[in-house]
């Protein structure tokens, strides 16, 4: 799959072996429920200290037209914590990304812009790809850390 890193650089495949990704599928110009998980993301790290190390927070954009890697950088910088990193994926990747998924999304024509649509859950998977858990996406951050920690100890 390609997906280009806030640096706009094409990300390395090694990307995903390094640490168990805990991600979230949203977009920048979403009003409620993508802040809302980036910031349980966030405070999930902080309160997960040392033990945040283990996981890498990720945010996929669903909304490659607009979320630039530069626009997905400064994006994120608005969040809590300092282990969120933010992808923006090609076109052919969003197909690919819905065969690994279970996400849905579609655009919603808003007064001349759009929205999209999403769903709304938090994905944590292995550092081989697999899913190992699902959790819904206005989790707080408390529960996000509890269930990373039970994750951990498994």
């Amino acid at each position: 799959m390609d997906f280009r890193s806030p640096e706009g650089d094409r990300l390395d495949p090694e990307f995903w072996k390094e640490k168990k990704k805990v991600l979230y599928f949203g977009f920048s110009h979403c009003p409620d429920m993508c802040p809302t998980a980036l910031t349980s993301f966030g405070r999930a790290s902080l309160i997960l200290g040392d033990k945040a190390n283990k996981y890498r927070f990720v945010f996929v954009s669903l909304d490659p037209e607009r979320d630039s890697p530069e626009k997905l950088k400064t994006y994120v910088t608005g969040f809590p914590g300092k282990n969120l990193t933010a992808l923006s994926p090609a076109p052919e990747t969003m197909k690919k990304l819905h065969e690994v998924f279970p996400i849905l999304h579609r655009k919603v024509n808003t007064n001349g812009s759009y929205m999209i649509d999403h769903t709304n859950l938090i994905f944590v998977i292995d550092e081989e790809l697999n899913q190992i858990a699902s959790i819904p996406g206005g989790v707080s951050a408390t529960a996000l850390a509890e269930k990373l920690r039970e994750i951990d100890s498994m």
